[in-house]
Order: structure tokens, then C-alpha cells, then sequence
């Protein structure tokens, strides 16, 4: 014969032992999704750039993927996603030449006319987004300037200094691009 509080005890045991069990589970799943299961393109969209530079700003994840969007005359845009969500944007745009980055800037997400101004003046840039002017020895379009651009989003990682480097490095690998040469 059993006790009312005997059985009562069993349940909590059973119910804590499952509870547990899946609460192990869930930490077990979301510990591998915290490791980068996927390679660091060396390139974006046809333009070369170091894994190194990019490696901050990817979050974890399994599948990277890229897509060149050039819908708009005058703009190009790589879109970076892991396992399907957009992470990183770099892009190209000509502006009129002349433009100032800080105007060019309010029509850029993730990059605020207020962000940190490199002393060269060639870049603005914050923790998640850049732009940034390019030299082009013969440009595609001589009478414009060509501006990059970099934006995190989320899950992205966030990174002032990745992205500072970035902007940089992106803009010279663009000035040695079909754009420019």
C-alpha cells in the first residue's frame, strides 16, 4: 500500500529528472550554435578581403552564404548571412563629387553623421556600421566619388575597431576593383 506523500514525492522526482534532462538538452544545443561551423570567405561578392577582418564581425553559427544585390544604377551591395539571417552589409555607392561623409552618412544605415572621424577624414565609423571614400586611379565614373560602405546587423557582432580596419581595407580592395582601374 502506498502513501499519498510517497507518490507525490515519486511525481516531483520524475517531473524534476525530465526537466532536468531537458534543460540539459536546450544548453547542449545552444552551446554548439555558439562555434563558427562555417569558413571565412576570403572574399566578398567578388571582392578580396581578409577572413581576419571579417572574423569580428560574423556571429556564430553553421552556413555562411553571400548575395550581390546591384538592382539600383549606381549601387552595389554584399549581403552576408549565417544560417539564414542577414549579419554584415558591404556595399559601393557613387555620390556627387564632393559629397561630404557626414551628409553621404545620413542616408546610411547603421552610420550617424556623429561617428568617429578618422584623421585622414577618409572614414567615419562606429561599432556597426562605416562608410568610407575610395581612391580610384580612372574611375567608372569620373565626374562622381565612389563611397563604401559596411553595416552589422543583428545577430552580428558589433566591433568599433573591426570595423574601422574593415572600411579601410575594404576601400582600397575596392579601389583596385573594376570600378576604379
Amino acid at each position: 500500500m502506498r502513501i499519498p506523500g510517497e507518490f507525490t514525492r515519486q511525481r516531483n522526482r520524475v517531473t524534476v529528472s525530465v526537466v532536468g534532462a531537458l534543460l540539459l538538452g536546450l544548453g547542449a544545443t545552444a552551446c554548439s550554435t555558439q562555434e563558427r561551423n562555417y569558413t571565412i570567405p576570403e572574399a566578398l561578392c567578388g571582392t578580396a578581403i581578409s577572413p581576419d577582418l571579417l572574423e569580428p564581425l560574423l556571429p556564430p553559427g553553421d552556413k555562411l552564404s553571400t548575395t550581390l544585390s546591384d538592382r539600383v544604377e549606381g549601387m552595389k551591395r554584399c549581403l552576408v548571412n549565417v544560417d539564414g539571417k542577414q549579419v554584415l552589409a558591404v556595399g559601393t555607392e557613387w555620390w556627387e563629387k564632393g559629397t561630404s561623409l557626414r551628409v553621404a552618412a545620413l542616408t546610411i544605415a547603421n552610420v550617424d553623421s556623429d561617428d568617429k572621424e578618422t584623421e585622414d577624414g577618409r572614414y567615419l565609423y562606429s561599432e556597426n556600421g562605416a562608410i568610407g571614400k575610395v581612391t580610384c586611379p580612372k574611375p567608372r565614373k569620373p565626374d562622381d566619388d565612389l563611397l563604401v560602405t559596411a553595416r552589422v546587423h543583428e545577430p552580428g557582432t558589433p566591433d568599433e575597431a573591426a570595423m574601422k580596419k574593415l572600411i579601410a581595407a575594404y576601400a582600397e580592395a575596392v579601389g583596385k576593383s573594376d570600378e576604379c582601374t
